[in-house]
C-alpha cells in the first residue's frame, strides 16, 4: 500500500512540473526553479535538456512543429530528437503568453535548441530535462545572445534569434541590432530579418538606422526583406524612398521587387513613378520586372500600356513585352499579340 501511494505522488508531481514546461511528454524531468540564470544551470543539465520559460511578446502566436500540410491539415507537436518538415507559427496558432526554451547541453555548450509555445506538445522521446521555471529578463537575454554569437550550428543560432524576437522585453531589440551590426554572414542578416518580422515599430526605427549605418553590400540590402515584414506604416514609404534615391543600384532594384510583393496597391503607382524619372536602363528594367511580379495580373495592363508608349525608352518597352510575354492571362497576351503584328 506505501509503493502505491507513492507512486500515485511521484505522477502527481511530475505532471504539475510537466505542465510548468509546456506540454512536454515522455520526458524524466527534474526541477529546480531556485536557479534563475540559465547559465548556472548548464553544468547541472550536463549531458540533458534544460528548459526555461521567457515572456512573449503581446499577439505573439504559439510556435511549435509540424508535419504534412502546413496550412490547414498539419498535425503539430515537436520533438526533442526527430526532425520536423516546418517550424513556427501559423495565423491560428493560439496566442502564447510566454515561450519555452529547451537546450541540448552537451560538453558544456548547447548543440541543439528549440523554441515552442506553452500549448505546443513536446515528446521528450525519453530524454532528461532540467526545468528551471521563468527566468530573469536579463539571464535570459544574455544566455540567447551568447547562443546566437556562438553559431556553432543554424539549429542553435537561428532558434537562439527566434527566441530574442519573441522575448517581451525592449532590451532584445538593442540585443538584435547588436547581432545585426556586429556580426556577419547569415546570422545578421536573420537578426534584420527579425527585427522587421516580429519587433514591430521599434524594430522598423532600428532597420532605418542600419540602412544609414550599414556599408553598401548584401547586409544592407537584407533590410529590403524585413521591411517588406514589419507592419508599420512607415515601412512601405521607406522601401519606395531607397527604391527611388538609395545610392545602391542593386538596393533599389530589391527594394522595388519587395514593393511589389508586399505592397501591391502602392508599388502599382510607385514603381511608374520610378519609370517617369530614371534614366538608368538597368533601373528601368529592374523597374519593369517588378511590376510584371504584382499579383493577380495587376501590372498587365500597366506593361501593355508601357509597350504600347511610343516615347517610352526602348529599355522599358523591350522588357514590357518581354514579361508581357511570359503572363498567363490569355487576353494580356492576345493584346501583345495583336501589337506585334500590327
Amino acid at each position: 500500500m506505501k509503493t502505491k501511494c507513492l507512486s500515485v505522488i511521484l505522477v502527481i508531481l511530475s505532471s504539475n512540473i510537466w505542465a510548468q514546461a509546456g506540454d512536454l511528454f515522455n520526458a524524466e524531468v527534474t526541477e529546480n526553479t531556485s536557479v534563475n540564470h540559465p547559465v548556472k544551470a548548464m553544468k547541472a543539465a550536463e549531458g540533458q535538456w534544460l528548459a526555461f520559460s521567457l515572456p512573449a511578446l503581446d499577439g505573439s502566436h504559439s510556435p511549435c512543429c509540424w508535419k504534412g500540410k502546413w496550412n490547414g491539415m498539419g498535425e503539430a507537436g515537436c520533438s526533442l530528437e526527430g526532425k520536423h518538415q516546418s517550424y513556427g507559427t501559423r495565423s491560428d496558432s493560439p496566442l502564447a503568453e510566454n515561450v519555452i526554451v529547451l537546450g541540448q547541453v552537451r560538453d558544456g555548450k548547447v548543440h541543439d535548441l528549440r523554441v515552442v509555445g506553452e500549448s505546443c506538445p513536446i515528446d521528450g522521446d525519453g530524454a532528461q530535462v532540467t526545468w528551471i521555471g521563468s527566468v530573469d529578463d536579463a539571464a535570459g537575454l544574455d544566455w540567447l545572445e551568447a547562443q546566437a554569437r556562438s553559431d556553432q550550428d543554424d539549429r542553435v543560432g537561428d532558434s537562439a534569434l527566434y527566441a530574442l524576437a519573441l522575448h517581451r522585453s525592449p532590451e532584445a531589440d538593442q540585443r538584435l541590432y547588436s547581432l545585426a551590426k556586429e556580426t556577419g554572414g547569415d546570422l545578421s542578416e536573420e537578426a534584420i530579418f527579425w527585427l522587421g518580422e516580429n519587433r514591430g515599430e521599434q524594430g522598423f526605427r532600428i532597420l532605418k538606422q542600419l540602412l544609414a549605418e550599414l556599408p553598401v553590400g548584401d547586409k544592407r540590402r537584407t533590410i529590403n526583406f524585413a521591411l517588406a515584414q514589419n507592419d508599420t506604416p512607415g515601412s512601405a514609404d521607406l522601401l519606395f524612398e531607397i527604391s527611388k534615391s538609395d545610392s545602391d543600384p542593386e538596393q533599389r532594384g530589391e527594394a522595388m521587387f519587395w514593393l511589389a510583393e508586399a505592397y501591391p496597391q502602392q508599388a502599382r503607382t510607385w514603381l511608374l513613378e520610378v519609370i517617369n524619372s530614371e534614366n538608368d536602363e538597368d533601373i528601368l528594367e529592374q523597374a519593369v520586372f517588378a511590376i510584371s511580379q504584382l499579383p493577380d495580373g495587376m501590372g498587365d495592363q500597366v506593361l501593355l500600356d508601357l509597350a504600347k508608349n511610343g516615347q517610352a525608352p526602348h529599355a522599358v518597352r523591350r522588357q514590357a513585352i518581354f514579361w508581357l510575354a511570359q503572363s498567363d492571362n490569355d487576353s494580356s497576351v492576345a493584346a501583345l499579340t495583336e501589337l506585334l503584328t500590327r
